[in-house]
């Protein structure tokens, strides 16, 4: 069960990662001009990542080994 709170960890920082990437490059619009809207991404892979993370930790926590 190690194997699978790592993996979920590991999804947690993966949807970090790619939520900072998809705040900081931002999209382009005609001609060149950034603009921002609502559905990039971002803010929600974090905070899903984040939850990934914070899960993970606690089920790691409260798990108990066979004996």
């Amino acid at each position: 069960m190690r194997h699978l709170f790592l993996l979920l960890a590991l999804l947690g920082v993966a949807g970090v990662v790619l939520g900072a990437l998809a705040m900081v490059r931002g999209a382009a619009g005609p001609h060149g001009v950034p603009f921002g809207f609502e559905n990039y991404g971002g803010p929600g892979s974090i905070i899903a990542g984040l939850m990934l993370i914070a899960g993970s930790l606690y089920l790691r926590s409260v798990w108990q080994e066979r004996r």
